[in-house]
């Protein structure tokens, strides 16, 4: 965990005096609209204390998920909000510190939009979406899950470093894990989770 936190930030030094450059011409056709790619991010994360309440499970898992993006709008906007939106699908596979614990995923409902300027070869980016999952964390946290299946939200934001072909980027996501009150306890699981993508 040390070594991720310390890594990132070297990461996104290196990324930001990259030689790789996105030419004015190429720049509305890499981000024309109906272009698509694929892409995965891995990282780290860890439940917290969201919302507060007593003896909350203490739990971290590596996290690995592939996507695939497709542009839904090309280039919008003329001011500091330019940019596109796209659509995000991913599937993936989180991995607990303790007991074997998994949780298999796949999130079709999701949107990314990147603020994208042709002035700059990186762009910060939000993303929301939603999918579900099945694990056993329950047998980790007893007192949030109570069910195999679970729905997820996702919330987050990052930065992107663009290459000639491809990508890097550097991510933060609030990763909820709940099942919507088809079982109970259903409390649910918040996480933070920070992650480096790579886009091909």
């Amino acid at each position: 965990m040390k070594f991720i936190l310390r890594a990132l930030p070297c990461l996104a030094v290196f990324l930001m005096f990259n030689v790789a450059t996105v030419g004015a011409e190429s720049f509305s056709q890499r981000f024309e609209k109906g272009s698509s790619d694929f892409g995965a991010q891995v990282g780290w994360g860890w439940t917290d204390n969201i919302p507060p309440g007593p003896n909350r499970t203490d739990m971290g898992f590596g996290f690995f998920f592939p996507n695939w993006q497709r542009n839904l709008t090309g280039l919008i906007g003329n001011s500091w909000y330019r940019g596109a939106w796209f659509y995000h699908m991913e599937g993936g596979l989180a991995m607990a510190d303790r007991e074997a614990a998994y949780l298999v995923a796949w999130s079709p409902l999701m949107a990314q939009y990147k603020f994208l300027s042709p002035k700059r070869r990186w762009a910060p980016n939000i993303l929301l979406g939603a999918g579900f999952s099945m694990t056993n964390w329950k047998d980790i946290a007893e007192r949030e899950l109570g069910s195999d299946f679970q729905f997820l939200l996702h919330a987050g934001a990052g930065l992107e470093y663009f290459k000639k072909k491809g990508a890097y980027s550097i991510n933060y996501r609030l990763f909820h894990v709940s099942n919507a009150g088809i079982q109970f306890p259903n409390i649910g699981l918040n996480a933070h989770v920070f992650s480096l993508g790579m886009r091909f």
